[in-house]
């Protein structure tokens, strides 16, 4: 990025998407990688990234930017006292085999198949979320192997796809009987185990490799990282306080509506490819 117009562009995208990220994680509870991950695979291709590894950049930049948010989110949690931690010692071990797993399943897989394995996530998400009710699997979360499993496939999906992990976290452990504020509770320590182990994995495995953003750390884009965090910190409470102020259940609808349109535009993107 030589041309300065082409770096006041690129700015300026990033503190629209880390101001619309930030607030859209307050306004839904989620930590943001949904929204981010797609932004990032518009941005990064206008600005040289090999359309091989796109997907790779935007989950790397992803997954970092999730770092102070889970720090934050994790210590709050531990403060009131909510984390069940006899329950981290079960969980977050097979969360981070999950995540390693996760890292070498993505230095083999292609872009376009990790935009299809996203857009499939987008569409079981906004058809779980539309639901008038959560249907429940177990009346507890199974222990033993079972729990091992699910914590690796919740680390290993994540890491792949460039998310933190509560978005997959939460809505599992309720189906699992457990209370909402528990889950996310359980969420939110996970989620910093995931950003933290997947984000590290990423700077490992994209070094050195060619035509990436300037100024990156392996497939993080440190401009993005700098410019987006104070910005998706600053604008979080704020979805927060107008999240405060709608039922639920519209905002259960708008988050519907929200996937669905990503999801829409993800499948003509990979249409459009072919």
């Amino acid at each position: 990025m030589t041309d300065p117009s082409s770096d006041f562009v690129y700015y300026g995208a990033l503190i629209a998407a880390g101001l619309a990220s930030g607030f859209a994680g307050g306004l839904f509870g989620i930590g943001g990688g949904l929204l981010r991950v797609p932004i990032f695979l518009y941005l990064f291709p206008t600005f040289g990234v090999d359309s091989d590894m796109v997907f790779h950049m935007a989950a790397g930049t992803s997954l970092a930017l999730a770092i102070p948010t889970s720090i934050t989110s994790a210590w709050k949690q531990h403060r009131s006292d909510n984390l069940d931690l006899a329950f981290l010692k079960t969980w977050i071990p097979a969360l981070v085999v999950g995540v390693a797993l996760g890292i070498v399943a993505s230095t083999v897989s292609p872009t376009e198949v990790l935009k299809g394995l996203f857009l499939g996530l987008l569409v079981i998400m906004a058809g779980y979320v539309a639901l008038p009710s959560r249907p429940v699997i177990f009346e507890h979360v199974p222990s033993g192997p079972v729990r091992s499993v699910m914590a690796a496939v919740i680390g290993g999906v994540s890491t792949l796809l460039g998310l933190s992990g509560g978005v997959l976290t939460t809505p599992v452990l309720v189906a699992c009987g457990t209370v909402i504020q528990r889950a996310v509770a359980i969420s939110s320590a996970g989620s910093l185990a995931i950003s933290l182990v997947a984000a590290a994995g990423m700077i490992w495995t994209g070094a050195g490799l060619p035509n990436r953003m300037p100024f990156s750390l392996g497939f993080i884009d440190l401009p993005a990282f700098a410019i987006m965090t104070p910005l998706v910190m600053l604008s979080a409470p704020l979805g927060v306080r107008i999240a405060n102020r709608i039922s639920a259940r519209k905002l259960e609808l708008f988050f519907t509506c929200l996937l669905l349109a990503l999801a829409g535009d993800m499948a003509w993107d990979l249409w459009r490819s072919h």
